[in-house]
């Protein structure tokens, strides 16, 4: 069975139910077609291989309204092997004109976050970050609503459609307990050893200046 979570929206759509299905081979079809029905770009085979990843299946969803697929999510995980650190990249999302201010893009896009953020999420992530053409300003606010921030403008990123420009937007996870504990035992550690520094860089120069205010006033006898 394709289908991953069911949502029964009675009483938020009426009687119309929507859902998000997880990604596997037989719904790349599906996939596929709502891609280039709802994004300018075209995407490769390898593309549509990636999002059939184990460690991707939470991040890479089709979005189903009325038992029709109107719209999809896909992301990779990009990991920092020298950093220890992954990031998760969406590559592409959308949902079809006529299924659009139904909420169908917010519930994909808080799915993704309250994913990646969670503490049993393996591995951790420290942010998402995403592309959008600058021409599209009603995705970018989207994004900003739900958390993304603006951090540049890519001049040159798209090849081969224009404009040619792109936002790069990123959400920060929240630090896990483990690493806020870390960070402030860190910084209660470097506050401390500043105190030290500053002791001992306090004595060293009331020794010295002692020696020298000794020898001047024993000079001037």
């Amino acid at each position: 069975d394709e289908r991953l979570v069911y949502f029964d929206s009675q009483g938020l759509f009426g009687e119309d139910v929507w859902e998000i299905a997880r990604t596997r081979a037989t719904t790349l079809e599906r996939l596929s077609t709502s891609c280039s029905v709802i994004l300018p770009v075209v995407y490769t085979e390898r593309f549509y291989a990636d999002v059939l990843k184990s460690e991707v299946e939470e991040y890479c969803k089709l979005i189903y309204y009325n038992d029709i697929p109107v719209g999809a999510v896909c992301s990779r995980i990009e990991t920092d092997e020298a950093a220890k650190k992954s990031k998760l990249y969406i590559m592409t999302m959308g949902v079809l004109a006529p299924y659009r201010s139904l909420g169908l893009g917010t519930y994909a896009i808080k799915h993704l976050l309250e994913t990646a953020s969670s503490p049993s999420t393996k591995p951790h992530l420290t942010s998402l970050y995403l592309h959008v053409q600058i021409s599209n300003e009603a995705a970018k606010r989207f994004y900003e609503r739900n958390g993304f921030k603006e951090v540049s403008v890519i001049d040159e990123y798209y090849k081969k459609i224009e404009p040619k420009a792109a936002w790069l937007m990123e959400w920060e996870t929240p630090l896990l307990p483990a690493d806020a504990t870390e960070d402030a035992e860190t910084a209660t550690a470097g506050k401390a050893g500043d105190k030290q520094g500053a002791k001992a860089g306090g004595a060293k120069q009331g020794g010295k200046g002692g020696g020298k205010g000794g020898g001047g006033k024993k000079g001037r006898r």
